[in-house]
């Protein structure tokens, strides 16, 4: 084993002591001395601290301390983004991301934000295993784990991101029972009041019908989840430009038909909240080797706001329920005490939703936490 240097001399300032020491203990003294004291097991390190594992054992030993184990593993690294502290550091400062917890980042507070839940994480750790060896993964394959768990473990809603009015002229008012997961009967129920006026999602109604389109259009029936018959467009108004949709006029189709698809919607007492959906940070899988560096290849369209879309009534009981998933050991705070992402929720036909720590009781802001897999045309 080599010579350490215990301590080093520096007559500079220190940003937080000032100049009330000139004496400092290097990181090799230190290490191990502060694990032993804390009552540290294992120090885990990456491998470029292999080297120091002869140190930290020599030290603890020679002084005949408590000996924690130090060891190492490799670093994992994923493509598509940076994980540098001084590259998030530049994002920052010069105004790309909000923050150090900017849902676009990969920083832990980032996917925290986004609303990642921590047994989503473990699980991709688990499947990845343990080794020396770098190894550098790709954004899909962490999203289809989040988006995997998320498939199991929380409820799910209708939400329309951009909101187009349904009068539905033989709707009679009544109250729907919807089920939040029809695959897992004890996350319960909730109540929607139908009653003639709807909305559903403007991309999903054509002014125009064609082939190979199964959505809403004049004279053609669809759909709608949760409810016992399709509906059939009978009529449409424009707004005032001309070229909007600004209603639909619709009725119940009773001819027994079976509709090609379903299409989500929301009752007129739904809830108006922000969504904000995200995308890659940057547009290549290595952000770095960019010509002209990491900053010239930002996604200008990594976020898209929807300040209008709309969230079914059910959201309330979802929010009060949190943490989702309602499982034990999931690392977060006990059932309704959760922070705002742990208020999660499967937007069905649009994305897995949580929500973000801006929202205030008065306004609600949701974070697409991942896609679905299906494609969201259909």
């Amino acid at each position: 084993m080599w010579d350490l240097a215990a301590y080093r001399v520096l007559n500079a300032e220190h940003h937080r002591t000032g100049d009330a020491w000139k004496i400092y203990p290097t990181y090799d003294f230190t290490h191990g001395l502060c694990d032993s004291f804390e009552g540290i097991s294992h120090s885990l390190c990456t491998t470029e601290f292999i080297q120091s594992r002869v140190s930290y054992e020599w030290l603890n030993k020679s002084l005949e301390v408590y000996e924690p184990m130090q060891r190492e593993y490799g670093r994992l690294s994923i493509s598509g983004t940076v994980l540098s502290k001084r590259k998030i550091a530049r994002l920052v400062n010069e105004g790309v991301v909000r923050g150090w917890n900017d849902p676009r980042l990969y920083t832990l507070i980032g996917i925290r934000r986004r609303g990642v839940p921590p047994g989503a994480i473990l699980e991709f750790v688990n499947e990845l295993g343990v080794t020396t060896a770098g190894t550098t993964i790709q954004l899909a394959r962490f999203d289809q784990t989040v988006r995997r768990y998320l498939e199991r473990s929380v409820p799910r809603l209708m939400l329309v991101l951009t909101p187009l009015r349904v009068e539905i002229s033989d709707a009679e008012p009544t109250d729907l029972v919807i089920p939040f997961s029809p695959k897992d009967a004890a996350m319960g129920t909730h109540t929607l009041y139908l009653t003639k006026t709807v909305f559903i999602d403007a991309s999903d109604f054509r002014t125009e019908d064609s082939k190979g389109y199964f959505r809403l259009a004049p004279g053609k029936s669809v759909g709608l989840l949760q409810l016992p018959f399709p509906i059939k467009c009978t009529s449409f108004t424009l707004a005032e430009d001309g070229k909007t949709v600004a209603s639909v006029s619709a009725e119940y189709d009773r001819s027994g038909a079976k509709p090609k698809t379903y299409i989500q919607w929301v009752p007129e007492d739904s809830r108006k909240v922000e969504v904000r959906m995200y995308n890659q940070l940057f547009k290549s899988e290595k952000p770095d080797e960019v010509e002209g560096g990491f900053m010239k290849d930002v996604n200008p369209e990594s976020e898209t706001i929807y300040a209008d879309a709309l969230v079914e009534p059910g959201f309330e009981e979802v929010r009060k329920r949190a943490p989702w998933p309602e499982a034990k050991e999931t690392g977060e705070s006990k059932l309704g005490d959760g922070g705002a992402e742990t208020v999660r929720f499967q937007g069905m036909r649009v994305a897995y939703f949580a929500m973000d720590s801006d929202s205030t009781p008065e306004h609600a802001i949701l974070n697409r936490i991942v896609s679905l897999k299906e494609d969201a045309g259909k």
